[in-house]
């Protein structure tokens, strides 16, 4: 695998910086590096949010298990990440152990992993709250989504034996990824830390995936759950709706939780079922009931909670709940978009 090269540079100087590994630095994996990832989760990829971590309450017909999550993780588009790390070279073991914590993570439900994640945030956090903060980091979020999770494993090398198995698991379909970290020590004694994705190659993973039904089918998958997520970043980066565009709330047919109680909520004042579109991300939507911006998926949960006394008791598909003069529903507007 080819070295990295850090050089501190002053005017025509350049001094090359001293790899070092995490224990000549004294420093350790969980003390050290989880903390590094949990306080910067973009080290392992962008769009990840951690949900907790050193996660150990597995159980099976035959008792618990010993086995640790060192970290777990939530996409965008609402798919659970693996995260294995290692303090120095990743044992040829670490494919097979990462997919039998993303096999067990696979069974999460939203109710258990909002619990996991209150507890994560502290004591003072109910589910409920948690279950929020996780459904407004990633508005697609269902206990579907939570059904095929991502992996990462982080060390600081690789061997032959892994990165042909990653390879072999991304071709086949499962989301694999191989994140390099590196520590130097400079000429003045500071400490650099440098990571880099190594599989699958970043900007180029569409030439990786060979024509197999089975990864084509799984990539399907995994990039239909991905664009409706991004709904609303479609909608903004394409300026497809105008602002203040007009939208009207209307709750769909296949809502089966108080669907009349909250219809007839709505039917109460006209400018509860009135929104303006605004092209940004954080809160693309006006109430006119009030004159606040809000997310897709809050203001809903808002009117759920006035109309019906509590909050939503299933999941919900929000960008389906609004729509222009002509009928389209956000989801439909942003579906041919890029």
């Amino acid at each position: 695998m080819t070295e990295e090269l850090l050089f501190t540079v002053d005017g025509t100087t350049a001094v090359p910086a001293q790899p070092i590994t995490l224990a000549e630095a004294g420093l350790l994996e969980r003390k050290h590096l989880q903390q590094w990832v949990i306080d910067h989760p973009q080290l392992i990829g962008d769009g990840i949010k951690v949900v907790t971590f050193e996660y150990g309450r597995w159980v099976s017909t035959t008792g618990s298990t010993a086995d640790r999550l060192d970290v777990l993780g939530l996409d965008r588009a609402g798919r659970l990440v693996v995260i294995e790390l290692k303090r120095d070279r990743a044992p040829d073991t670490v494919t097979m152990q990462a997919i039998n914590y993303a096999a067990m993570a696979s069974r999460f439900t939203l109710d258990l992993l909002a619990e996991v994640h209150a507890a994560h945030l502290g004591s003072a956090v109910t589910s409920q709250q948690a279950l929020s903060d996780l459904m407004g980091w990633a508005e697609g979020l269902s206990d579907e989504t939570l059904g095929l999770p991502r992996i990462v494993l982080m060390a600081s090398d690789f061997g032959p034996a892994v990165t042909n198995t990653a390879l072999y698991l991304y071709e086949a379909g499962i989301d694999i990824r191989l994140v390099r970290y590196q520590l130097y020590r400079t000429a003045s004694g500071e400490k650099v830390l440098s990571v880099a994705q190594l599989i699958p190659v970043p900007d180029a993973e569409e030439f990786m995936v060979r024509p197999r039904s089975s990864s084509g089918t799984q990539a399907a998958s995994r990039a239909s759950g991905a664009r409706k997520a991004a709904a609303v970043q479609r909608l903004v980066a394409h300026h497809a709706i105008a602002d203040g565009t007009p939208l009207t709330i209307v709750v769909p047919d296949l809502v089966d939780q108080d669907r009349d109680a909250i219809r007839g909520w709505l039917d109460e004042d006209p400018n509860r079922a009135r929104v303006r579109w605004c092209n940004d991300v954080n809160s693309p939507v006006e109430w006119s009931a009030d004159g606040q911006a809000y997310r897709l998926i809050e203001l809903i949960r808002r009117i759920i909670d006035a109309a019906t006394g509590q909050p939503p008791r299933a999941q919900l598909w929000a960008q389906n709940w609004y729509r222009n003069d002509e009928g389209q529903t956000l989801h439909q507007l942003a579906e041919p978009l890029p």
